[in-house]
């Protein structure tokens, strides 16, 4: 292989798994660069979405499993970081990695394929000034701003006055915070519409699930529930992770209700449904295309940085020791 033009062995590496680039990072120092590059894993991510290759699905039920979506035979648990701790769930999903939440001040990002794991730093939630209220339901949503090439986390914190969870009489304006990866950091989003006032109601949200933003064309996605207020159809509420504003779009008709409480395909040039059934999943869950990358959620000199810390630090320590004897 060292005879092989270093040209043709990066076109033959956008062309492997992902799995086999990672064994391929121990052939070489050459290699071990080549796959770790930015660039590189930025082309074979394109070249994955392009191919449709690498792609799995994740079902979120009680546990994460994870099934190859051209085969949809077979249904393998996932093993995680936040794995031991009940409740644990996966909210977004984007360019190969997982957005987790074990509690509200518990975020994670993961990439099951490298194991990178990256706890998020904590933001507390600030109830509006001057009012006697509480925080309640959250809303989250997890994405890419492609204009910047930065992983963005939103979180929408709804509060209410009364502690009736089921009071939908007096709603206050709503906390929106945005993690940027780039960053480390959460900023608060200040202009707000005022339909977000209605974007909660109980049984809509807590049993149907519907409080993760769903990721298109650099969008998350809630839907509404049905308010007189604002009409009898449902809509549906954007957020542009590329400039941090809210838009609002009509929601399209169901193509058939049938289908509503299955999971299935729907062709786009057919535009006709078909239910899946996929073999060793859970009972009940929802789904999440995954796409397998090699895309870092660690900065690497942040890493060597801190890898350079903790052995200062130890040298530190064992200096102190010697002199204490």
């Amino acid at each position: 292989m060292s005879k092989v033009p270093m040209d043709v062995v990066t076109d033959i590496f956008h062309r492997l798994p992902v799995k086999t680039l990672l064994r391929f990072r121990s052939l070489s120092k050459p290699y071990c660069s080549l796959i770790d590059d930015p660039d590189f894993t930025n082309a074979h991510l394109d070249r994955s979405i392009k191919t449709r290759s690498n792609l799995n699905i994740i079902l979120k039920g009680l546990h994460l499993y994870s099934v190859e979506f051209d085969a949809l035979d077979n249904a393998v648990p996932i093993d995680y970081p936040l794995s031991s701790g009940a409740g644990t769930e996966a909210f977004g999903s984007c360019n190969g990695i997982l957005a987790f939440r074990l509690t509200d001040k518990n975020l994670a990002l993961y990439n099951p394929s490298t194991r990178q794991f990256r706890r998020l730093p904590v933001s507390e939630i600030d109830p509006p000034p001057g009012d006697s209220c509480k925080s309640g339901y959250i809303f989250y949503g997890f994405g890419q701003d492609v204009k910047t090439n930065d992983y963005k986390v939103v979180r929408m914190v709804q509060f209410n006055k009364s502690d009736d969870e089921d009071d939908e009489g007096i709603f206050y304006d709503y906390e929106v915070k945005v993690y940027s990866l780039k960053n480390d950091s959460w900023r608060k989003i200040t202009k707000l519409p005022p339909y977000l006032r209605f974007m909660f109601q109980f049984f809509y949200h807590l049993l149907h699930r519907r409080g993760y933003g769903v990721l298109a064309g650099g969008v998350l996605h809630w839907v509404m529930p049905p308010r007189i207020e604002l009409g009898p159809r449902n809509r549906i509420v954007g957020f542009d992770l590329g400039n941090e504003e809210f838009i609002e779009l009509p929601q399209p008709e169901c193509a058939d209700k049938n289908y509503l409480q299955k999971f299935a395909w729907y062709d786009l040039q057919k535009k006709k449904m078909r239910s899946v059934k996929i073999g060793g999943s859970p009972g009940t869950f929802g789904a999440e295309v995954y796409i397998g990358s090699l895309i870092q959620i660690e900065d690497p000199k942040r890493l060597e940085i801190e890898k350079q810390n903790e052995q200062d630090e130890l040298k530190n320590r064992n200096r102190k020791k010697r002199y204490k004897w």
